[in-house]
């Protein structure tokens, strides 16, 4: 057993191994081929569970890179070996699955997901009842309580839910709509960079966006009431978000405080923002921020530098807040701090 970061395996001949920050790279690792242990640490992380060999001979090489945030869990792991898995326990949550390379069968009452690249599975742990994973089979995984998702889905209908929300057991991935997954290599990506104290509200959002995605893109039982619908917001509610977006610009800010400030669901909100800005509340947040920092390079104060204006502004990625301020303004922040020197 192994704690930091591991190395990427290699995957078998062909195949095209994930990006390295797939692997959650910085976050706790751990390794073993020893059955009991693999056993033991992926009940601790995901729920009980019976693993078996399914071929006799082989041998483990199990891996799982893992982290438990806010809201959600995320990890990618690889048995390493042909493996059998029954007698799952219900922790009352959500299991999203998505390889990233070969192929899983997960199978739940009446009905097996064949699972790879092309296609995830969405499983409660109450339904799920065996897995079986190929040995050349790495999955990212995806965690959430089934509460959180209560949570999240009232807060988009507007009302509390009046029967547990289910989903469809497949998730078929696609080039060509943006899924959740999107989401979970945003954060991925965040997880493996961070290491600023307001990191946390750019991997608080991308929970929520994740989350949010989820429920109106994966056919549920509630799909007709979490799909975005026709705005009916009046004006008045995008305003309000607007201006406690500028009053608080310079704090660190998620998704659910512009939520509880609306006065309305975060559909009405989104679909608000989207009908008369043409935009989202959290890029009208940034593009605020940007002003704010283009406002105080154009003015700064004795010794001030792009750095210290950048990380006052919450942009702690510096060449990402150089491209975003570029695009916006059509010079470098540094261009703009130099004409007055």
């Amino acid at each position: 057993m192994t704690s930091g970061s591991i190395a990427i395996p290699v995957l078998q001949a062909g195949s095209q191994p994930p990006t390295a920050a797939e692997f959650l790279s910085g976050s706790m690792a751990f390794s073993s081929g020893n059955l009991c242990e693999v056993r033991d640490h992926i009940a601790k992380t995901y729920c009980p569970h019976d693993l078996q060999l399914a071929r006799r001979g082989e041998e483990l090489n199990a891996w799982l890179n893992h982290r438990r945030l806010g809201k959600i869990g995320i990890g990618v792991m690889s048995y390493g070996a042909n493996v059998e898995i029954e007698g799952i326990g219900d922790e009352d949550m959500l299991l999203l699955m998505q390889p990233l390379s070969g192929s899983a069968e997960i199978g739940v009452a009446g009905h097996a997901v064949a699972s790879d690249t092309r296609c995830a599975s969405v499983v409660d742990t109450g339904e799920l009842q065996r897995m079986k994973w190929s040995a050349d089979c790495i999955q990212r995984v995806v965690q959430i309580s089934n509460a959180v998702l209560d949570q999240h889905a009232m807060m988009l209908m507007g009302r509390p839910l009046s029967q547990k929300l289910r989903f469809a057991k497949d998730m078929p991935l696609s080039t060509d709509v943006v899924s959740c997954w999107q989401y979970a290599s945003l954060l991925a990506m965040e997880l493996a960079s961070s290491g600023h104290g307001d990191d946390r509200s750019v991997i608080e959002n991308l929970q929520t966006l994740f989350i949010l995605k989820l429920l109106e893109s994966q056919p549920s039982n509630y799909s007709d009431q979490l799909k975005p619908q026709p705005c009916k917001i009046a004006p008045y509610h995008v305003r309000r978000v607007e201006q406690f977006i500028i009053d608080h610009a310079d704090q660190p800010l998620i998704l659910e405080q512009l939520v509880e400030a609306s006065g309305v669901s975060a559909r009405t909100l989104f679909d608000g923002f989207r009908r008369f800005r043409g935009t989202s509340p959290m890029a009208f947040l940034k593009s605020v921020r940007l002003e704010r920092a283009r406002e105080e390079l154009l003015a700064p104060r004795p010794g001030e530098t792009v750095t210290t204006i950048a990380c006052r502004w919450g942009f702690y990625q510096f060449g990402r807040f150089a491209a975003q301020y570029k695009a916006m303004y059509g010079e470098l922040p540094s261009e703009t701090l130099r004409k007055l020197n």
